[in-house]
């Protein structure tokens, strides 16, 4: 007795998709992220003596945020592979912590950054 071709041509599809949705599954690699994924007391505390307590945010063309930092916040965001360490650390208030989200900084803010915190 043999098998009706639409049937094993149906057969074989199926085998076949299955396949190919294993073999991209396999192929897409994750992220590397920090296991880290907080700031530390201890780095907390460091990150505010660094930014004596004020937030780091300065917009392009106006002074820096006169509001209390109070938020360790990744420049270059943990969820974009950001490690968890001090110099990737910086003090923002709770209303430019949410702002910034997840974005990743431009070179220039991190330049300015870098630039402003020898001021203080």
């Amino acid at each position: 007795m043999q098998p009706d071709p639409t049937v094993l041509l149906a057969c074989l599809a199926v085998a076949a998709l299955g396949i190919l949705c294993l073999a991209i599954g396999v192929g897409h690699r994750r992220r590397w992220r920090d296991p880290t994924r907080f700031f530390s007391w201890g780095q907390k505390q460091q990150l505010i003596r660094q930014a004596n307590g004020r937030c780091e945010h300065t917009p392009p063309l106006w002074f820096r945020c006169p509001a209390e930092g109070t938020e360790a916040d990744h420049i270059h965001p943990w969820s974009r592979g950001g490690p968890t360490e001090l110099w990737n650390g910086q003090l923002l208030c709770r209303s430019h912590n949410r702002r910034k989200s997840n974005r990743v900084p431009s070179p220039f803010y991190r330049w300015r950054l870098a630039r402003r915190r020898k001021k203080y």
